[in-house]
């Protein structure tokens, strides 16, 4: 299976979260045209566009791309990536156990 790019990466969560090309264009500070390059794979985005990227998702980075593509993104070893995994475990299920106790189940 071919490795996939981060433009199609950002492309299907962008569409996921029902958000248009424009308003990310919008953060980003450019055209949609040229954003829409960028979801293509036609033109390679910069280290901050990604971070900016992923604030606007209400994301992180880690939760954005696959770890390989994370660790080309932050320059971090497979430790650093293993941390901020962990983290992101912790957090989900931190908040599954506080939706369940309001909802009374545990």
């Amino acid at each position: 299976m071919a490795k996939e790019e981060i433009g199609t990466i950002i492309r299907q969560k962008r569409e996921s979260l029902k958000i248009s090309q424009e308003a990310v264009a919008y953060i980003l500070n450019m055209s949609q045209a040229a954003y829409s390059k960028i979801e293509r794979n036609e033109t390679k985005l910069k280290v901050e566009q990604v971070y900016k990227i992923a604030e606007y998702f209400g994301i992180t980075i880690y939760e954005l791309l696959p770890p390989a593509l994370a660790s080309d993104i932050t320059g971090e070893n497979v430790f650093g990536l293993i941390y901020h995994y962990i983290k992101l475990l912790a957090k989900k299920v931190t908040a599954l156990f506080q939706k369940k106790r309001s909802q009374g189940e545990i």
